[in-house]
C-alpha cells in the first residue's frame, strides 16, 4: 500500500508540476464581412471560416452594433451543415463600426477565441472593445488534464493486467490482489471517463466548476468526435464486465474457449485504444492514412507493457519469496514486454516523424519539448527494464524488485506527460510559421529617407502580442543621431498580400516626443502581414516603408 501510495503521490505531483494552457489547433481563415471592410450593405448572416470543423454553442458568436446593442439573432449554427464554418444571423442597421467576438472548441476539445470589427458605411468608435483571446478556467483546465492522465493510466492498468493474466500467469494461480488490481482499474477508467464528458463542456467554453452540471454543454460535447469517443468507451466497459469475470475465472478453459477470449480481448483493447486515438492529433501531421492504425498499435503496445508491469510490481511487492507461478510469469513477461517495446519504438519514431518533421520541432515547440521528456522518460524504463530482464535469469529477487519498481515510477512519469501531450498543438502546426517568424520580431528598425532637409532616421516598430484580435503597436521615430523627433505627418496601414486583404488604416496617436501608437490594430487572419508606414517630414518630402509582422494562427499568441 505505501508503494502505491508513493506511486500516485508522484503522479499527481507529475501533472501539478507539468500543468499548463492548451494551445489552440483550429485556425480562423476568413470572415464575411472582411475584417476592417466598409460595406454599403449589412449582410442578413455574419460568418466564419476555420480551417478545420469546429464546435459551437447559441452564443458562440456575439456582434455589438455601434450603440453598443447586440444585434445578432438566433444561435450560432453551421450554415448547411459544414462543420467549418460558423454563422449567425443579424439584424443590424445603424451606421458606424460593429464588433464581433467568437469562441468555439476544435475538433479534438480546445476552445479558441477571437474578435474582429468591420462597418457599415463608415467607419467610428467602436462600441465595445474585442476581448482578448479567452481563456479556460485555471481549476478547470487542472482538473482536465489530470482527469485525461488518469484516463491513460487506468487503461494501461486494465487493458495490461487482463492481458498479463491471459498471456503470462498459469490458469488458476491468479491473486486476490490483482483481481483487486483489475477491478480498480475498470472503476477507474469509468470514473474518468464520466469525468473527462461533464469537464470538456466547461473547458471548451471557458467556465469554472459551476457549469460541470451544464445540461446544454454537456449536450455540446456529446455532438463532437471526443463525446463520440467517451460515449463508446463507456459502452465498451458495460461489455468488458463480463469479459473479465470469465477471464479471471479459475476453471480451466478449453482451446476453443480460449481463443474466444484472446479475440475478445484483442476486440476491446483495440476499441478502447480507439476511444483516445480517434478523437486526438492522431491524424494530424504526414500520411494521415496511416496514422490511426499506427496508434491503435502505439496505444496496444503502451497499456500491454506498462500494464503488466504493475501486476508485475504489486505482485513482487508483497511477497518475500518468488513463487514458482510468479517465476513463470515474470519470464513470460520478460518476452512479451520486449516485443512491445520495439513496437513503441518503431511506431513512436514513425508518429513523431509525422508530428515534428526535424529536429527543430524538438526544441522549437511545446509539443517537441514534451515528447522529448516523455522519450527520455521511456529510455529510464528501458534501462531499468534491461536490468530486471538481467536478474530474471539470475533470479535476483530482491533486485528484481527494485528494477521492477524503478520501472513503474518510469511508467507513471510517461503517463503523465502522455496526458499533456494530447493537450498540446501538433508541432506541425506550430512550426508552420516558426521562420518566418524568427525572421520578422515584434521590435524591428526600419531606415527611412523622405528626401528633404532633416529626412532621414529611423522608425523603431514594436507590435504586440502578434496574434488574432487588437495588437499594440508602437513607432518611435528616431533622427540621424539616435534622438526621438516629431514629424510632421506619420500614418500606418495593415495588409495581407497573400490574401489580397488591406491595406487597412490603422490610427496613430501621437505620444510624445518622437513618439506614435496604435492601440486598437485588429489583427483578423494568420499569415505574413505588412506594416506600411508613412513619413512625412514636410509638405512635399515623404516616403513609406514597411515591416513584416507574422501574425500566429491561435487566439493566444504566438
Amino acid at each position: 500500500m505505501r508503494a502505491a501510495a508513493l506511486v500516485l503521490l508522484l503522479a499527481v505531483a507529475g501533472l501539478l508540476l507539468g500543468s499548463g494552457s492548451a494551445a489552440a489547433h483550429a485556425m480562423l481563415e476568413s470572415t464575411n464581412p472582411v475584417q476592417g471592410s466598409v460595406v454599403q450593405a449589412m449582410p442578413s448572416r455574419i460568418e466564419l471560416t476555420f480551417g478545420e470543423p469546429v464546435q459551437v454553442s447559441a452564443d458562440s458568436v456575439r456582434v455589438i452594433a455601434p450603440d453598443g446593442s447586440t444585434v445578432d439573432t438566433g444561435g450560432a449554427e453551421h450554415p448547411e451543415g459544414h462543420g467549418e464554418t460558423v454563422g449567425v444571423p443579424m439584424s443590424g442597421t445603424a451606421e458606424g463600426t460593429y464588433t464581433v467576438s467568437w469562441h468555439v472548441v476544435s475538433a479534438d476539445s480546445h476552445p479558441i477565441s477571437g474578435a474582429f470589427t468591420f462597418s457599415l458605411g463608415h467607419t467610428s468608435t467602436p462600441a465595445a472593445t474585442p476581448p482578448a483571446a479567452q481563456q479556460s478556467d485555471s481549476a478547470v483546465s487542472l482538473l482536465y488534464g489530470l482527469t485525461r492522465a488518469l484516463g491513460y493510466a487506468a487503461f494501461a492498468l486494465l487493458a495490461g493486467s487482463a492481458a498479463f493474466v491471459y498471456l503470462c500467469w498459469p490458469q488458476g494461480a491468479v491473486r486476490r490482489t490483482v483481481r483487486r488490481l483489475i477491478g480498480g482499474a475498470w472503476l477507474g477508467l469509468l470514473l474518468t471517463t464520466i469525468a473527462s464528458a461533464l469537464l470538456q463542456g466547461p473547458y471548451g467554453a471557458g467556465l469554472g466548476l459551476d457549469h460541470l452540471f451544464d445540461g446544454e454543454l454537456f449536450s455540446s460535447t456529446m455532438d463532437i468526435e471526443l463525446g463520440v469517443g467517451l460515449a463508446v468507451r463507456v459502452c465498451l466497459l458495460a461489455l468488458a464486465a463480463p469479459y473479465l469475470g470469465e477471464l479471471l475465472a479459475t476453471v480451466d478453459w478449453t482451446p476453443t474457449r480460449r481463443a474466444l477470449v484472446g479475440a475478445g480481448g484483442v476486440v476491446l483493447l483495440n476499441g478502447f485504444a480507439w476511444t483516445w486515438a480517434g478523437s486526438g492529433h492522431a491524424t494530424a501531421g504526414l500520411q494521415p492514412e496511416f496514422a490511426l492504425p499506427v496508434d491503435l498499435l502505439h496505444l496496444d503496445a503502451m497499456a500491454v507493457w506498462l500494464g503488466g508491469l504493475a501486476v508485475l510490481a504489486v505482485a513482487l511487492w508483497r511477497g518475500r519469496e518468488l513463487p514458482e507461478s510468479m517465476a513463470v510469469a515474470v519470464l513470460r513477461f520478460s518476452k512479451i514486454a520486449f516485443g512491445c517495446v520495439v513496437v513503441l519504438v518503431a511506431t513512436g519514431t514513425y508518429q513523431s516523424w509525422r508530428q515534428l518533421g526535424s529536429w527543430q520541432g524538438f526544441t522549437d515547440t511545446g509539443y517537441g519539448r514534451l515528447l522529448l521528456v516523455k522519450v527520455l522518460g521511456v529510455a529510464a524504463v528501458l534501462v531499468a527494464a534491461w536490468y530486471s530482464r538481467r536478474w530474471v535469469r539470475g533470479q535476483g529477487r530482491i533486485r528484481l524488485r527494485r528494477s521492477v519498481l524503478a520501472e513503474a515510477l518510469g511508467a507513471v512519469l510517461v503517463i503523465g506527460l502522455t496526458g499533456f501531450l494530447v493537450s498540446a498543438e501538433p508541432a506541425r502546426t506550430a512550426l508552420a510559421d516558426t521562420p518566418r517568424r524568427q525572421a520578422t520580431p515584434s521590435a524591428q528598425t526600419v531606415p527611412f529617407d523622405t528626401g528633404g532637409p532633416h529626412g532621414r532616421g529611423q522608425l523603431r516598430i514594436n507590435a504586440l502580442p502578434l496574434r488574432l484580435g487588437t495588437n499594440l503597436v508602437d513607432v518611435l521615430v528616431v533622427d540621424e543621431t539616435g534622438t526621438p523627433t516629431d514629424v510632421a505627418e506619420l500614418t500606418a496601414a495593415l495588409s495581407l498580400p497573400e490574401r489580397g486583404l488591406g491595406p487597412l488604416k490603422i490610427d496613430m496617436v501621437h505620444q510624445g516626443r518622437g513618439g506614435y501608437r496604435a492601440g486598437t490594430a485588429e489583427i483578423p487572419l494568420a499569415g505574413d502581414w505588412q506594416l506600411a508606414v508613412t513619413v512625412r517630414t514636410s509638405d512635399v518630402d515623404q516616403t513609406t516603408v514597411t515591416a513584416r509582422l507574422l501574425v500566429s494562427g491561435t487566439g493566444e499568441g504566438g
